[in-house]
């Protein structure tokens, strides 16, 4: 894993110029399109427009006759918005991606939030989309744990997303750790001393080790943040466990959303900007994979995890017209 090291430029990101090598919140250091390929586009397809139950109209691409690029997953933060900013042309490239053809699904280790907020916020950055385009953590911990005893050290604000859990404070059989949020009380709350002790009392005695996430850290608008995953590695590495991790990236998280769209891997990609979550996570399983600098994107992880996207972009906005420049 690595951590959250200050933008530079390096060797690899030979076009770099001096002028171009600044930071941002949203985008860090700019560096020219390094890998080229050529992806396939969507030919003949079969749209419709489905209207939900508050009158909201969405384009949506049901069907696709072609043996090309049909599926897209989409990280969200990071690469739509950061700290609820949104990363500009984010929507417009949304709606240009649906224009084309292309099935959508919104991808998120969030966990800060529940699905049909986040929905609610995507939209009021006008990014259209219906709640059940976007898959989240929480609802992939539901599916794994339903029916099961478990302690879950989580915010608050997704509780009601672990339907069919039975939530317990002791003889758990699974302890499931969630993400971390940007107010500082808030995660203190959940990953105070007394909580992770619990846990690992739980752990102790026969329970399972699951996790949302198992993200060192994250950015958002002041800057990287420590995240959860410094917590389940403490749990690891006292309890001698392996934390089965339940969002990106691991395999179920993937192959769900590939479900979602009836995409097959090598016919699907992989947008977002963390190296290991998403597109390493990603290539194992076939997907091809398009890295954003935006969000936590670093010119140093991408050298020293040794993993290559198909294509690095400046950032979702750029995608469209890329995507359309190789059909």
């Amino acid at each position: 894993m690595t951590g959250p090291t200050r933008p530079t430029t390096r060797r690899f990101w030979a076009s770099v110029s001096a002028v171009d090598a600044s930071t941002s919140n949203d985008a860090s250091t700019r560096v020219s399109e390094v890998f080229a390929c050529c992806p396939p586009g969507p030919l003949e397809r079969e749209k419709r427009r489905s209207t939900s139950d508050t009158g909201r109209t969405t384009l949506r691409v049901t069907r696709i006759d072609s043996p090309c690029m049909s599926a897209i997953l989409l990280d969200v933060d990071g690469v739509l918005h950061v700290s609820g900013r949104p990363i500009p042309g984010a929507a417009e490239a949304v709606a240009s991606l649906r224009e084309a053809g292309h099935r959508l699904r919104f991808v998120t280790n969030s966990t800060t939030r529940s699905r049909a907020t986040l929905a609610t916020e995507l939209r009021a950055m006008s990014i259209e989309l219906e709640d059940d385009e976007i898959q989240t953590t929480p609802r992939a911990a539901a599916r794994a744990l339903a029916g099961r005893r478990v302690l879950a050290l989580t915010l608050p604000a997704i509780i009601d997303e672990l339907e069919g859990v039975e939530l317990v404070g002791d003889s758990a059989d699974a302890v499931l750790i969630g993400g971390a949020d940007e107010d500082p009380d808030q995660t203190g709350a959940v990953f105070s001393y007394l909580n992770l002790a619990r846990a690992f009392a739980e752990l102790d005695t026969g329970a399972e080790l699951f996790c949302l996430h198992k993200n060192a850290w994250w950015q958002t608008g002041r800057g990287p943040l420590l995240d959860s995953g410094a917590f389940v590695a403490g749990l690891e590495y006292a309890t001698g466990l392996e934390a089965t991790v339940l969002g990106k990236p691991s395999a179920p998280f993937f192959l769900a959303a590939l479900e979602a769209l009836d995409a097959d891997p090598e016919l699907a990609w992989m947008i977002g900007d963390d190296i290991d979550a998403d597109i390493a996570g990603a290539q194992k399983h076939g997907m091809k994979t398009a890295l954003v600098r935006t969000g936590k994107f670093r010119p140093d992880a991408v050298e020293d995890s040794g993993v290559m996207p198909d294509a690095i972009l400046s950032s979702i906005a750029d995608l469209p017209d890329w995507l359309e420049r190789r059909v």
